[in-house]
């Protein structure tokens, strides 16, 4: 059919249907008649394109381009790199420590929602047993051992690490730089990463 764009359809890792168009996954979102309503699958983009059969009837703008970049990538970005990027990161990765310091405190608390005076009295135990406990590493004690299976998980990803880095060093040089990608639209950034996982995958057969 002649002045129609076509989609390609394939299936997601949960098996639902989703739509491939100018590299840009689609969600189902809704069925009108003979018509889908498909949304992207990214929640903060408000792009979507309606089909029929397997051709586009009508698609409506994505605005995720600037929103990726002004908040994730661009040198002032609202979240800069060196924030978000775990990649050779060796300390947390999660807030379990947070989580788990938090449900300590709640359980130490006699009830919800202590008076000021009951609260303030906690804090300073806290201190005082966390500000033992360095003085003790400051005169030579050894810190709290991680479990086992945490010290094999970093060894395993210290190693990953590794083989990336070799992999990585021949495939940038196939590819521009981030900040020339960055300039690009999210199709373009969606193609270079395919083509970059491509030449991971032949360098690693």
């Amino acid at each position: 059919m002649a002045g129609l764009i076509e989609v390609e359809y394939v299936t997601s890792r949960r098996g639902t249907q989703q739509v491939l168009f100018q590299g840009h996954l689609h969600n189902k979102n809704s069925t009108k008649e003979h018509c889908i309503h498909w949304k992207w699958v990214v929640k903060t983009c408000r792009g979507s394109i309606t089909t029929v059969g397997n051709y586009v009837r009508s698609t409506t703008l994505y605005n995720h381009g600037p929103y990726i970049l002004t908040t994730w990538v661009d040198d002032d970005a609202r979240f800069p790199i060196p924030l978000w990027n775990h990649h050779r990161n060796i300390g947390p990765r999660t807030n379990n420590n947070l989580e788990g310091f938090h449900y300590r405190l709640n359980k130490s608390l006699p009830h919800h929602h202590p008076n000021i005076y009951r609260f303030v009295e906690l804090i300073k135990q806290i201190e005082k047993s966390e500000s033992a406990k360095m003085r003790q590493i400051d005169f030579g004690a050894a810190p709290q051992g991680r479990k086992r299976v945490y010290r094999e998980k970093e060894n395993r990803l210290i190693r990953l690490w590794d083989q990336l880095q070799a992999v990585r060093e021949p495939a940038d040089q196939e590819l521009p730089p981030l900040h020339r990608i960055a300039t690009f639209d999210c199709s373009t950034f969606v193609i270079a990463m395919s083509q970059l996982r491509r030449l991971q995958d032949a360098s690693l057969v």
